[in-house]
């Protein structure tokens, strides 16, 4: 049995940086969502997916956000698991560089 992801929506407690971040979602090394500028309290719906699955534990998503004058900074991965298929939605967190981020998702089986 195979299984897929649907993001839903992106929340921003706290920015990276001082003000806005530049910000981009990838799920397996694939952009699904970005790059959008967003500050502090900001909730965006994504509603991107669904996207298959390969690893049977867990699929890795990853948050960056770009900068113009130095190395863009990773605020984190997130390893979603096929354990949590038709549990509902799910959240994943990412607090990396001083940021913080949460990311709706939901796992199902292929069939979805």
């Amino acid at each position: 049995m195979g299984f897929q992801v649907k993001f839903y929506q992106l929340r921003c407690i706290e920015t990276e940086d001082n003000g806005e971040d530049e910000l981009w979602v990838d799920f397996r090394g694939q952009r699904v969502w970005g790059r959008g500028d967003i500050n502090n309290g900001a909730v965006i719906n994504v509603n991107n997916g669904p996207f298959t699955m390969v690893n049977s534990g867990a699929d890795v998503v990853s948050m960056w956000d770009r900068d113009d004058f130095d190395p863009d900074d990773h605020l984190g991965d997130f390893h979603i698991s096929t354990g949590v298929s038709g549990r509902g939605e799910q959240v994943a967190v990412f607090r990396n560089n001083g940021a913080h981020y949460t990311l709706t998702y939901e796992v199902r089986p292929d069939n979805w």
